[in-house]
């Protein structure tokens, strides 16, 4: 071995060309798989490409904020540089108008670094970083200080170096304030930092260098975490795990093809202000789930459950699939937005471009479903309406792919009719055929070989299994006679209200009439979807529909004739002498049940156990401040993905992708705000408040 003279980190190389530090006794990487394990266990643990390359409809967020333990040789950074340059330009290349490129704002921590020629005789072995390591020595400095700030790509990758202990380093670190977090400046305190999305947890393994792994470090780590932050390590130690999972990390092992046959990755889950009932419940990733339910929210549910792997038994109560609230010939796709970014809104505008991308998913896939992206005219029919549409050009908060103000004219123009009115014009908006829709997800899932469907199964209750051996699994008491779920899913719309189990969940049915109509020759023009006070579609096999009544207290899905006078109403009134249809142009009618919450969010996640919610939240009956740090309590194995109102079109898919994250300890595709507005016990919560319960 030829000895580099650095007395302070002790580096030595052997005879492959291997950096080997003789106060750990031990190499910076393998020879032979220190590229593709770096690759595998940072990289691809963190799911590093799918962070930085996001949706800019859907994201507020410019910046990726990574933090590493032990910069050693800047293997972890190179490849990270090498994935930011290649998304770069693919980008470019691609021209995708609906994506962006996250910066990168990359912070290492290095007690013992190497100096610039230790650095350039260490990388000398990856060849294919070359490009990037010449960037990188570039910058780096020949006398290693305290600190130090290097820049890439015009500043659009940020790494600063930090030469101390990992844990003393950490500690001097404080979270910027709100409004620099994304936008971190060189010219702002270094001791500012935003919260950060991803930690590579390098450094020698514990039992070479327990100094630095300890339950202080852990701490500092979930200090400067934001919500859903992920970290990868190479070391499974069960003390590690243990120290992460204690300061509000979701860890699990994973398999790997290198040296090392597991490695660790996890997600900060700890709710924010430590507001115990805001955390979701944990789980280990389940073998099968049982579905019961038939619509889009099933559908949704199987199709990202098995992508997952995992098995699928679905029981709907028809005879076919489709036959609720998502059987109607005609659907229009698009998201409940208000004049500000409010929480729904936020969240619709989330969902609707999720709905698109899953859609679309399928139909290039090959499972082919009627529908057309024709826009959507929501128009300002009266006086109230107007003066509520005119703020959203006033305000201006809406990206112009999402909705923009039209006048008459332009609005006529789109809908090929004369309009007598403007409106907000939804360009990314259209129709779908639901039934059809839904049939093509479960052709998907199916495809899979994960997915079971067995209609005519009628379930009338459920219990939890009192068996020792069947723990936490649940009983169907169904017309087929008595089923076992290990865990269950309750997708059935309306029809789940029924259940017991439900009774305090506060969703109400609202029965809902459609109205199929005959097209004349003034209705085929028509060639986008209009909302008035209701909504009027364009024909589709040979039929237009318009609708829909809102009817509370009922299950009865008998189609009345007053329901489709009042449909055709609705239509004359906003848009008069447009469509000249009368009660005898109506081919069908179609009643269905949807189901809503008082807040209008749906609901996804594990039920609650209510007993036990107001045994440990009782408290906040006197004080609703009152913090309870105890985790909420939950039905075992018990999950609803329901409550989706007039838009299951546009929410089902984004709330699959959270039902797979609470199964599986995926990172949720939401803030925590949203997935508390969208959690089941949140109507308990607010009754334990009220004096209710």
């Amino acid at each position: 071995m030829a000895k580099l003279t650095n007395n302070e980190n002790s580096v030595i190389f052997t005879d492959q060309g291997v950096p080997f530090s003789t106060h750990f006794e031990d190499i910076y990487f393998d020879s032979e798989t220190g590229y593709q394990q770096s690759q595998q266990v940072f990289i691809e643990g963190n799911q590093l490409s799918d962070k930085l390359l996001v949706s800019s409809l859907s994201t507020h967020q410019k910046t990726l904020t990574i933090a590493e333990t032990g910069f050693g040789t800047g293997l972890n950074f190179l490849l990270t540089l090498r994935t930011y340059h290649l998304l770069a330009t693919a980008l470019k290349q691609q021209s995708e108008v609906n994506k962006q490129l996250l910066n990168i704002n990359f912070i290492s921590i290095e007690k013992y670094p190497l100096t610039k020629a230790q650095l350039m005789q260490a990388l000398t072995l990856f060849p294919e970083l070359k490009p990037y390591t010449q960037l990188l020595l570039a910058q780096y400095p020949h006398e290693p200080t305290t600190k130090q700030q290097l820049n890439f790509f015009n500043n659009k990758v940020t790494l600063t170096l930090v030469f101390d202990d990992a844990t003393q380093a950490l500690t001097k670190l404080h979270p910027a304030p709100k409004h620099i977090r994304h936008n971190r400046s060189p010219s702002q305190p270094f001791f500012y930092m935003p919260l950060v999305d991803i930690w590579y947890l390098d450094g020698f393994s514990p039992e070479k260098n327990p100094q630095m792994w300890s339950r202080d470090l852990f701490t500092q780590i979930a200090r400067l975490s934001k919500p859903q932050a992920t970290f990868a390590t190479f070391t499974v130690a069960g003390f590690v795990q243990r120290g992460l999972s204690e300061v509000g990390f979701r860890v699990q092992k994973q398999a790997s093809t290198g040296q090392k046959k597991e490695i660790l990755t996890g997600i900060y889950q700890t709710a924010p202000y430590g507001k115990g009932y805001q955390q979701r419940a944990k789980n280990t990733k389940p073998q099968q789930v049982t579905i019961i339910g038939g619509g889009i929210a099933s559908a949704c549910a199987a199709y990202a459950l098995t992508k997952q792997g995992i098995k699928v038994q679905l029981y709907c109560k028809d005879a076919d699939i489709a036959q609720g609230a998502s059987s109607n010939a005609i659907g229009a796709l698009f998201p409940l937005i208000h004049q500000l970014p409010d929480n729904i809104s936020r969240f619709y505008q989330q969902a609707f471009w999720r709905a698109k991308q899953v859609y679309q998913e399928i139909d290039q896939q090959g499972f082919k479903y009627n529908h057309n992206w024709c826009g959507l005219l929501d128009l300002a029919f009266d006086d109230k309406r107007k003066d509520f549409q005119q703020k959203f050009e006033q305000l201006q908060c809406w990206p112009k792919n999402l909705l923009y103000s039209v006048n008459n004219k332009t609005a006529s123009h789109i809908a090929n009719l004369p309009l007598k009115d403007g409106g907000l014009f939804f360009p990314q908006a259209g129709w779908v055929a639901p039934q059809e829709l839904v049939q093509q997800l479960f052709n998907a899932a199916k495809q899979t070989g994960k997915l079971k469907i067995k209609c005519n199964v009628s379930v009338k209750s459920i219990t939890q299994s009192t068996h020792v051996k069947e723990k936490h699994s649940w009983k169907l008491n169904t017309n087929k006679g008595k089923l076992n779920a290990t865990v269950l899913l309750l997708c059935g719309g309306a029809e789940a209200i029924k259940l017991k189990v439900m009774e305090k969940s506060s969703l109400v049915a609202i029965r809902g009439q459609v109205s199929s109509m005959q097209p004349n020759e003034q209705s085929k023009k028509l060639k986008t979807v209009i909302c008035h006070q209701g909504y009027l579609t364009p024909q589709h096999n040979n039929q237009h529909c318009i609708g829909a009544t809102f009817q509370r207290g009922t299950f009865n899905i008998t189609a009345k004739e007053e329901d489709d006078i009042y449909n055709l109403n609705m239509l004359k009134q906003s848009m008069p002498n447009l469509i000249e249809w009368q009660l005898n142009d109506v081919l069908s009618s179609k009643a269905r049940l949807r189901c809503t919450s008082p807040d209008h969010f749906p609901m996804v996640g594990a039920m609650p156990d209510i007993e036990q919610h107001k045994s440990v939240y009782a408290h906040l009956a006197k004080d609703k401040n009152f913090n309870v740090h105890t985790p909420a309590p939950y039905l075992e194995n018990l999950y609803v993905l329901t409550g989706l109102g007039a838009r299951g079109l546009c929410s089902a898919p984004l709330l699959a992708d959270i039902l797979v994250a609470d199964l599986c300890g995926t990172p949720y595709p939401v803030d925590y705000q949203t997935l508390y507005n969208l959690a089941p016990n949140r109507f308990i919560i607010k009754d334990i408040v009220r004096h209710k319960l």
